[in-house]
């Protein structure tokens, strides 16, 4: 099995994927760099299976692997769902008046990506914050706003609580004004935080890489 970290060959004492990613991960390391992804004959390997790789050899002709400095990676996801958010403001302000309008079921259908983009921002934002050491309890933004990061964070959960709420109670004219009046608003100011929160992870202000 020929390996390759960033196209440069690795060698190791077993062909499995564990050992491949056992040599992979230390030499990332060395370099202050992480693996991303990888790709086995040309197939992108889940992150599901890189998190416990079996130790079983494999047939896998070429296994390819990418790595990445962590503080440029944390920027870089936190950017893209900063944009993503941008686009939720809208699909939330289209989703309400739609509802509005009566076309409650097409709407519905339109929700359940919006509601996907939450829970990814959510999940960006807490494995960016492990990856770096940052503690959301203590983060402050110079926004003006003395709420840490963390209170924030909590009421947006509660936001998008209140749409569960009114989704189970059919409650559709509550759900219209939710997303309307508090989930498009909040969508728009989660993008600005999201955008503050890379250009100060970017410029070093805060978080640590931590060990690897």
């Amino acid at each position: 099995m020929q390996v390759l970290l960033d196209d440069q060959p690795l060698s190791i004492d077993r062909p499995t994927l564990a050992a491949a990613l056992r040599s992979a991960q230390e030499a990332a390391r060395a370099r202050g760099r992480i693996i991303v992804e990888a790709f086995a004959d040309g197939t992108q390997i889940s992150d599901e299976l890189l998190s416990s790789p079996s130790d079983d050899p494999v047939n896998i002709q070429n296994l390819a692997m990418r790595s990445a400095e962590p503080r440029s990676l944390v920027s870089f996801t936190l950017m893209d769902a900063a944009d993503a958010l941008t686009h939720v403001a809208e699909d939330h302000d289209r989703v309400g008046r739609d509802i509005q309008a009566g076309k409650t079921q097409a709407a519905l259908g339109k929700l359940g990506e919006s509601i996907a983009t939450w829970q990814a921002v959510c999940d960006i934002l807490n494995k960016g914050a492990a990856l770096l050491n940052m503690d959301l309890d203590s983060l402050t933004l110079p926004d003006g706003d003395p709420t840490p990061l963390s209170g924030r964070f909590s009421a947006m959960l509660e936001r998008l609580g209140s749409i569960r709420t009114a989704l189970e109670s059919q409650d559709f004219s509550a759900l219209s004004d939710i997303l309307l009046y508090d989930m498009a608003p909040l969508a728009r100011q989660w993008s600005q935080t999201l955008h503050s929160i890379a250009d100060m992870v970017r410029d070093g202000r805060i978080g640590a890489e931590a060990p690897l």
